[in-house]
């Protein structure tokens, strides 16, 4: 095996990958190069064609990066040893066992943390609050309003009857920005899509999910 930098435009996809790579998963991809680089080499055999790291490739064409490093294995694309590293790549990483509340607790420092949050990790806010959900005891959740208060929502008081919910979807993300900072004199909002914006008005202060622990009542 030799490592190269291969320019993206040479290498091709496996005829045969039967992965594909929603733009989602992309963004995701893009986020981890522009802020780490490559920690990790595509594969291909001899002639390009790629066995390991076809997003990879996809994410920095879209990018515009030009050269990527690939670790090239002296195999034929359609050669049984090939085809097992295509699916090996793709299959072993899913045999893994998860600790879904360690996992929880990374996510929740990640997105406290890093001023990209959760992107790059593969998961969202949405992901994480229903991570939060699941990963709780019957004994940590109270009651019903307890079990709501979830990661990445805002903090609910049923008391409050001068505060509004407000969800507001524009025609571009410039209209969005202009009417919160110049009518509203908000210049913030949470963004679930590039022109929509959910706030509380009056606002509210953002909940730090570092407060959020879990409790194992199995050791009390």
């Amino acid at each position: 095996m030799k490592v190269l930098m291969i320019g993206v435009d040479k290498l091709t996809s496996h005829p045969r990958n039967y992965r594909e790579h929603p733009t989602d998963q992309l963004d995701h991809i893009k986020q981890s190069l522009t802020q780490f680089g490559f920690y990790r080499n595509v594969v291909s055999t001899k002639g390009n064609v790629i066995l390991a790291g076809h997003g990879v490739v996809q994410a920095a064409k879209e990018l515009g990066i030009e050269k990527v490093p690939v670790m090239q294995v002296d195999l034929e694309p359609e050669s049984t040893a090939a085809l097992k590293i295509l699916t090996g790549d793709n299959e072993i990483a899913s045999l893994g066992i998860i600790d879904d509340r360690e996992l929880t607790n990374m996510l929740k420092q990640i997105r406290d943390e890093d001023e990209h949050g959760l992107l790059g990790t593969g998961f969202d806010d949405q992901v994480l609050a229903n991570l939060v959900m699941v990963t709780r005891t019957g004994t940590e959740v109270e009651d019903f309003n307890a079990a709501a208060e979830w990661v990445g929502m805002p903090e609910y008081d049923s008391e409050a009857e001068d505060t509004f919910k407000l969800l507001i979807k524009f025609e571009t993300l410039d209209e969005r920005v202009a009417f919160l900072k110049e009518k509203c004199d908000i210049d913030k909002a949470t963004e679930f899509k590039n022109n929509t914006a959910a706030i509380w008005y009056p606002p509210k202060t953002p909940r730090d999910t570092k407060s959020v622990a879990f409790d194992d009542a199995d050791k009390k």
